[in-house]
């Protein structure tokens, strides 16, 4: 919010507006600016590439859709659409102001005075201008700390229309149609990684190269693997030292292991795997032994990082009576967790400092109680008996 007020104090200076010196409500939204920031981004190629369909062709498909929900106060599902338009035909356009009311309806202040502030920015007739920028810098100034953030709708369905629509205009070279249905497909999905390898190879096509690498890097953090990953990497790996490496790595076999969302197929180099720069979430997945086990790492250009999966297996062998185990979390000391009864071998992640656990042991009625403290070893399989 901090960034978006000095945005929109920003705008209101280049447009010169004028601030009453006894307007408490308008001094104290400029006094809460402490630093410049650059107003919404224009200008980008997007926005300026020549089409062979005009805009308005191009986006037609959405206008329907966007109306209807828009009708029906369905904002989750109106917004998006507008994103969308609002991509398609430009920052100063009805559909970008339309976007700006939307969000303002549903009781988003922060993304309602940006999208106001973007408005503005672009706007042609110096009334809308300041009327976007009065109801930009008020929205801005009433943050509401108990509105609840909405959740936009699941638009994958007109996404992938924009993609199989831009992917024939690749193949019928009008890049410049491609690169606005692509990013019309991103902003209804962004989620959807295959628009960042579109984006990327559309962008080399029109010899936009840096926006190429960024969104090639983008979707490599997203897609690591995979024949699309390799041809992205591939491409990103002649700009020496523009990758990492990552090297993942586990003390017993994972029966799956997925890295950010996507599963790893097949062995992974003994060397690592060459990636895009960014920060990654691991997942080790053992049902077996009803484990889920998660490890991050960052990579950044031209050095290794490790994702090490340490862990050992408890086995229940509490018989006579028969007993639970409970042990201590390795990463919130003093919370123990109940390794259940469901599977008497229980996968558990061994702490990295090498620390010891605290581990109790209890029979089902609740009579008998051991307390003990383990020192549990990476790979090992420790059985537990009274």
């Amino acid at each position: 919010m901090r960034v978006l007020r000095a945005s929109i104090a920003l705008l209101v200076f280049a447009h010169g507006a004028a601030v009453a010196d006894d307007d408490p409500t308008t001094v104290a939204s400029v006094e809460a600016v402490n630093a410049a920031a650059p107003s919404a981004p224009s200008g980008e190629l997007y926005q300026t590439v020549a089409t062979k369909k005009s805009r308005k062709e191009i986006s037609q498909f959405l206008v329907k859709p966007a109306e209807k929900a828009a009708k029906a106060r369905d904002w989750a599902r109106a917004i998006p659409l507008y994103q969308a338009l609002a991509v398609a035909r430009g920052p100063g356009s009805p559909e970008q102001k339309q976007l700006a009311t939307l969000w303002t309806l549903a009781g988003q202040n922060e993304e309602a005075a940006e999208a106001w502030a973007i408005y503005a920015n672009s706007a042609i007739e110096t009334k809308s201008k300041d009327e976007a920028l009065a109801e930009a810098t008020r929205l801005s100034s009433t943050p509401d700390p108990f509105a609840e953030k909405l959740a936009l709708a699941d638009m994958s369905k007109d996404a992938k229309t924009a993609f199989t629509q831009g992917r024939a205009a690749i193949k019928a070279k009008k890049y410049g149609d491609a690169l606005v249905l692509f990013h019309m497909g991103y902003a209804l999905a962004p989620d959807l990684p295959g628009f960042l390898r579109e984006l990327g190879s559309t962008y080399d096509k029109l010899g936009a190269t840096d926006r190429k690498r960024e969104f090639y890097r983008r979707y490599l953090v997203q897609r690591p693997f995979g024949a699309n990953a390799d041809v992205v990497r591939a491409e990103l790996a002649r700009d020496k030292d523009s990758l990492g490496t990552l090297l993942v790595s586990s003390s017993l076999p994972c029966e799956e292991i997925w890295v950010n969302r996507q599963r790893i197929v097949g062995k992974l180099p003994d060397k690592g795997l060459l990636v895009a720069p960014g920060s990654y979430k691991g997942l080790c997945f053992s049902p077996k032994y009803a484990m889920a086990l998660f490890e991050y790492a960052t990579v950044e250009a031209g050095k290794p990082a490790a994702m090490s999966f340490r862990w050992a297996i408890v086995v229940n062998k509490l018989e006579r009576p028969f007993g639970r185990i409970a042990l201590e979390a390795p990463k919130s000391p003093g919370v123990m967790i109940d390794l259940g009864i469901t599977s008497p071998e229980v996968g558990v992640e061994v702490p990295k400092d090498g620390r010891t656990l605290k581990m109790v042991l209890k029979d089902d009625s609740g009579i008998r109680t051991e307390e003990r403290t383990v020192q549990l070893v990476a790979g090992q399989r420790l059985t537990v008996q009274w």
